[in-house]
This record gives C-alpha cells, sequence and structure tokens, in this order.
C-alpha cells in the first residue's frame, strides 16, 4: 500500500509531457487519478489504461480549466467515480511558441495565456477546496515557472501569468492552512518537453544545455517527484513555498 492510499488526486493537464509524469507518480504512490485532457483523448485513455495495468484506479475527464461551468462538471465526474478530491496539481498550462516582444503581444492572446494559465488554476483549486475544508486535510500543488520569478524569456503575458500563478498560491495557503491545507508551488525551467521544442530554435539545443550547471535538461519526472514531495503526509508543515526545479538554471 503506497504512501498516498485513499486519497483522490486530480492532474490538469495530465494527458502528455509533465502532467502524464505527475499523474503516473502519483499512481505508483497508491492514490486515485483522475487525468484532466481537454483535445487528446486516446493520449488520456492510454495513461488510464497504464495506470490501472499497474493495479491502481484512474479514470479521464475531459474539461477547459479556464471555463468554471466545464470546471464544476469535471469536479462532480471525479467525485461520482474516484471520490473526494483531497490532491489537486495544477498542471494544464499554455505557453506563445510566437512571441517575440510584448510591443507585438495582442490582446486576445494575452488573455488566452492568462485564462489557462492563471483563471484556470484559480477556478480549479476554488471548486476543490470546499470539500479539503471538510475533510480538514488537503493538498494543492500548483506548476508554474521559473518565468514567474525571473520574467523569463517566454513573453510578458506568460511571466505574469505564472507570477501570478506563485502569488495566487502564497494567498491561498495564508487563508486555508488552518484547514490542514496546504498550497506549494513547483517551478521547472528547462524541462524536455514539447513546449520547450516548440520555442528551441533547430541546433540550439546544445547552447541551451550548456547555460545549465548541472549539464542536461531536466526531465518531467524531475517535476514529479516534486510534486510527489508536497503532496505527502510528510510535508504538511510546508506551506506557500516555491520549489524550483531547473538543475541550478
Amino acid at each position: 500500500m503506497g504512501k498516498l492510499s485513499f486519497h483522490t488526486a486530480l492532474v490538469t493537464g495530465g494527458s502528455r509531457g509533465i502532467g502524464r509524469a505527475i499523474a503516473l507518480s502519483l499512481a505508483r504512490a497508491g492514490a486515485r487519478v483522475a487525468v484532466n485532457y481537454l483535445q487528446n483523448e486516446e493520449a488520456a485513455q492510454e495513461m488510464v489504461e497504464e495506470i490501472e495495468s499497474s493495479g491502481s484506479m484512474a479514470i479521464k475527464v475531459k474539461g477547459d480549466v479556464s471555463q468554471k461551468k466545464e470546471v464544476e462538471k469535471m469536479i462532480e465526474q471525479v467525485q461520482q467515480k474516484l471520490g473526494i478530491i483531497d490532491i489537486l496539481v495544477n498542471n494544464a498550462g499554455i505557453g506563445d511558441p510566437y512571441y517575440s516582444s510584448a510591443l507585438s503581444i495582442e490582446e486576445e492572446t494575452w488573455d488566452k495565456i492568462l485564462a489557462v494559465n492563471l483563471r484556470g488554476t484559480f477556478l480549479v483549486s476554488q471548486a476543490v477546496l470546499p470539500d479539503m475544508i471538510n475533510k480538514k486535510w488537503g493538498r494543492i500543488i500548483n506548476i508554474s515557472s521559473t518565468s514567474g520569478i525571473t520574467g523569463g524569456t517566454s513573453g510578458a503575458h506568460y511571466a505574469a501569468a505564472k507570477g501570478g500563478v506563485i502569488a495566487l498560491s502564497k494567498a491561498l495557503s495564508q487563508e486555508f492552512a488552518p484547514y490542514g491545507i496546504t498550497v506549494n508551488v513547483v517551478a521547472p525551467s528547462k524541462i524536455d518537453t514539447d513546449l520547450l521544442r516548440s520555442v528551441t530554435p533547430p541546433g540550439k539545443e546544445k547552447e541551451v544545455i550548456k547555460k545549465i550547471p548541472v549539464g542536461r535538461l531536466g526531465t518531467p519526472q524531475d517535476v514529479a517527484e516534486a510534486v510527489l514531495f508536497f503532496s505527502r503526509e510528510e510535508a504538511s508543515f510546508i506551506t506557500g513555498q516555491v520549489l524550483v526545479v531547473s538543475g541550478g538554471y
């Protein structure tokens, strides 16, 4: 029996990349896992089957985290099939591979980046918090980025959204700590994912790696291990914190 047995986890954006690694790791630790997706149902189903083949329970749930009604429907589906959500990982996020300058960001693009990355994190957290309060136990882990700390190179809109995730997490951690709920942030950088490859010019991968002190790109599993740490009972005295997973970058 794993350390997270009898817990139900929801991982938004859980069908691939970092989210996939997080969902698999939570399942291996014993949690029942709901894998949220928006478009790639096939990948989400493969995730569910992989988790189930290892002896854990899992379901896939479609939903746009930036839309309140879809979030409410998604949470209801998870509760009916897996029980009360007491571990939430807000991983769903998007970047802008076409970003060049703050001067060129269209209002529509700005709104979309903030809607998914920041509003989505708020809406899903807001939806699960009442049950966590009643249970007097909960873990919320929000995936931000070092861009939210440094400003980064991924655009003013992305940095603003991810910085907002950090500020939101700190606010929630203060408000809900008395109920046994911790809210923490994992801030990755230079993780080997489709998103990183989409914003890295061809042939520039070695230059990126040279700037990382540990000498390699991070893996989705590196991020998943940080999430697992915050999810455990042993992390009950840690809240409102930002754990940077960047290889020293």
